[in-house]
């Protein structure tokens, strides 16, 4: 009987194990190819209980049970949900079918430890049911194994996930495993496809729409005449209770009327608890005016207003929908992408020739152009396969699949397909042949044609992302081209993972995105890009802006802040010249994993206003500006005044970075007092000019733990608990140390070994919820608001 040899990773989790324990929940991010299954099953055998193994499909049921019989046998495993064994392994959807009633299912068949592989699917139905099954067990331990964690998903779905799953306690890396060899080394490049006239002149008409929409809603009679005519605008000092527990839409309301040139009254000033004179009314924002127009609708929806937004589509089926996304059509944009994938695709063939191991991916099949349909304005993976044939070198071999057929060359049929019936379509398909694929047979096919992808017979395969997805290997893939919309980071991260496992040779993988841009728009307002960039934002890879690093971070790719067509165009075509540099990019990711040991994970802490660039000398943010002037600088030039609030500004910052730093080391020490923390775990605190970084050397769990209270603590201020004041800074107290006075009182007696006179108020009474107004307004106040990210650095 063969014994598990864990590799250096896979045993930091095991030996870290006793921490992640202590709320019942062990969640594992490990990429793929690192033995997730090996790793389940070493846990569950240090675990030793009763367990249910739950999978997405019956690939990954049969792998756990061939895993198991190989390194214990002597388990007793069942696939039968009600005929549980020691192991007893299903899907979830025979989960699913079985329904709620069962809700005490664990207690009933003495199952305590739950193991959730691929948990990321754990979304909707799937986890709506587990959570109910959840509620209704004692002493249930859970197990969740991913490698792409939602990180997209909306709130409610993330909040019920982590619900089922627990927070993260480790993450395996891919730098980790790339050192390791265990995977190999990548680089992600974007496309640019500037839109057409046609969908600029579309996106334009729709924002010169909403500019005109939003124009009608800050400023109209009625609304002001029914807001005026509101006892707590008239009377604010009689209307407190409301005024405190409805704080957002009371500033909305003042916002308005500002604008609209009504003098803020001194009733209103006093429940505020600043004076005119050291407070200037904010414009409105698009938050302001959501949250007026949520709680007008709320108050009285019959007002006109809400006739007018409901023929400009803002209100529908009874429910506001302020600001809706631009909902335009791509299909006069698709040429421009098929161009884009096609030269991509003649690029890579040119640098790689034979050695080409290239994969498309495409959501969408459609088959009909294989019968003669127009192809100029169809996406997917028939029209681009009857482009590419055409289009690529004779000795570059082709091939295209999806869960409907599988068409290959005449000669690759004639050499390894010919028991496979298949018939020809003359008339598109040339020298290619058409296989059906059937229930029976996909496997065979699949298998077949990735065999020959994998030894070079075939050089580019087009297909869905539903077949060649998750789940699917081939390990000498160097080309990936994500055709499809990338509907989240789980399946963007999905497929580029294709193209991590590693053959054997020394293999670079170029990843391809499609970023389809409207020019002289930023990045962050861009309508279609925007999503895509965030979640390149959260995959780790070469950041070369300084020395070369890996790290999470969008600045890392580099792209034009608003790109018009030239800029467009400059880079487009950087990234395709330095696709060819496989060996130099091979390197440098040899050179950055040499620049340290683990993927840590820093804060920063900074002010909006000062531009993102990461400094990967010192792991802190700098500023691209030029250099500030001296005083005889500024003197000669005539520019004291601009001097002397810079000085202003940079000495408030230092003030700021000195208290945020007595803040952190409370909360470091707190945890040390817990034993949650050692000692002997280093605390590194930076700052200069512009930023403010801190960070714990520990596990991914303490990290975390660690991150996620400084960021609650040092973060925008909502409605915490408890409030803590230092000098004229206010902070949120941390949820872990504000569940009751004595807690929140150890918190403050920490930081007043620093502040002797920091103080503390319970913001649920009037009193603290005159403080928690005044923390509130000290941000709109401060044009300068800090902006926390964590980043991920190897280091």
């Amino acid at each position: 009987m063969p014994t598990i040899e864990l590799r250096t990773y896979q045993q930091r989790v095991i030996d870290q194990l006793v921490n992640y324990l202590d709320n019942n929940s062990i969640h594992i991010v490990a990429p793929p190819g690192s033995g997730k299954t090996i790793l389940g099953i070493t846990i569950i055998d240090k675990i030793q209980r009763k367990t249910l193994i739950l999978v997405p499909s019956l690939l990954l049921k049969k792998q756990w049970i061939d895993t198991i019989q190989e390194y214990y046998p002597q388990w007793e495993i069942s696939e039968n949900l009600l005929q549980p064994a020691q192991i007893t392994i299903t899907t979830y959807q025979d989960l699913l079918g079985k329904g709620k009633e069962w809700k005490h299912y664990f207690e009933e068949y003495g199952i305590n430890f739950l193991v959730l592989d691929e948990s990321h699917h754990l979304k909707k139905r799937w986890s709506d049911l587990l959570l109910h099954l959840r509620e209704h067990a004692n002493d249930l331990q859970t197990l969740a194994l991913t490698a792409t964690p939602p990180f997209d998903a909306n709130q409610k779905e993330w909040k019920n996930y982590i619900r089922l799953t627990g927070a993260i306690d480790e993450e395996i890396s891919v730098s980790e495993l790339i050192k390791e060899e265990v995977l190999a080394p990548y680089h992600d490049y974007i496309y640019l496809v500037p839109v057409t006239k046609e969908a600029q002149g579309q996106f334009s008409d729709f924002l010169e729409n909403q500019n005109q929409i939003v124009a009608k809603l800050c400023c109209n009679q009625e609304v002001t005449d029914y807001l005026l005519a509101q006892e707590f605008i008239q009377q604010p000092l009689n209307c407190t209770t409301f005024i405190y527990k409805n704080f957002d839409v009371y500033l909305s309301c003042l916002f308005y009327l500002n604008e609209q040139h009504y003098q803020i009254g001194r009733d209103h000033w006093k429940v505020l608890g600043t004076k005119r004179k050291k407070f200037e009314i904010p414009q409105q924002t698009r938050n302001s005016i959501i949250d007026l127009y949520q709680y007008l609708y709320h108050a009285n929806p019959r007002l006109n207003i809400f006739n007018y937004l409901s023929k400009a589509g803002w209100l529908y089926n009874d429910k506001l929908r302020l600001f809706p996304n631009f909902e335009g059509t791509n299909q006069a944009n698709i040429p421009l992408v098929k161009e884009a994938i096609q030269h991509i695709v003649i690029k890579e063939e040119s640098y790689l020739g034979s050695m080409l191991r290239g994969v498309l991916l495409f959501d969408h099949i459609k088959k009909d152009v294989l019968d003669g349909k127009e192809n100029y304005l169809e996406y997917g993976v028939a029209p681009a396969f009857l482009d590419f044939k055409d289009l690529l070198k004779p000795e570059t071999s082709l091939a295209a699949i999806c869960g409907e057929f599988l068409i290959i060359s005449q000669e690759v049929y004639q050499n390894y397909f010919i028991n496979y019936s298949a018939f020809q379509k003359e008339k598109n398909l040339a020298n290619y042949v058409y296989l059906t694929m059937t229930d029976k047979n996909q496997s065979s096919l699949l298998s077949l044609t990735t065999q020959l992808l994998d030894s070079g017979i075939l050089n580019l395969l087009i297909g869905t992302v539903s077949l060649l997805g998750e789940g699917w290997n081939c390990p000498s893939i160097n080309t990936i081209i994500m055709g499809n919309a990338a509907g989240s980071y789980v399946q963007t991260q999905q497929i580029r993972g294709r193209g991590l496992r590693k053959d054997g040779k020394r293999k670079l993988t170029n990843i391809w995105h499609i970023g389809v841009i409207y020019p002289n728009i930023p990045l962050a307002e861009q309508p279609s890009f925007a999503s895509i960039f965030k979640r390149l934002s959260f995959i780790e890879g070469l950041n070369l802006l300084t020395v070369p690093l890996v790290s999470t971070g969008s600045e890392r790719f580099e792209l034009p802040d608003i790109p018009d067509i030239q800029a467009i165009s400059g880079y487009t075509q950087h990234n395709l010249f330095q696709a060819k540099e496989r060996e130099k990019y091979f390197a440098l990711w040899s050179d950055a994993l040499k620049q340290g040991t683990r993927l840590a994970m820093p804060l920063f802490i900074r002010n909006q206003s000062a531009e993102k660039e990461l400094d990967v000398k010192t792991t802190t943010f700098k500023n691209r500006k030029e250099k500030s002037l001296n005083f005889f600088q500024s003197l000669l030039q005539g520019n004291l005044a601009f001097y002397f609030k810079e000085q202003k500004k940079r000495r408030l910052w230092r003030n700021s970075c000195r208290i945020q730093q007595k803040v952190v080391q409370t909360i470091y020490q707190l945890l040390i007092n817990e034993g949650l923390l050692s000692e002997k775990i280093p605390l590194t605190i930076k700052w200069d000019e512009t930023v403010f970084s801190c960070e714990v050397t520990a596990s991914y769990h303490q990290e975390k733990l660690f991150n996620n209270l400084v960021s609650e603590t040092l973060g925008e201020i909502e409605n915490p608990r408890y409030l803590l004041k230092i000098k004229h800074a206010y902070f949120a107290v941390p949820a872990r140390y504000s569940k009751n006075k004595k807690d929140a009182q150890s918190f403050l007696a920490e930081i007043q070994k620093s502040y002797s006179s920091a103080e503390i108020f319970y913001s649920k009474n009037l009193a603290g919820r005159k403080h928690l107004i005044n923390a509130r307004l000290n941000t709109l106040i401060n044009p300068d608001n800090l902006e926390i990210i964590e980043q991920k650095i190897w280091h």
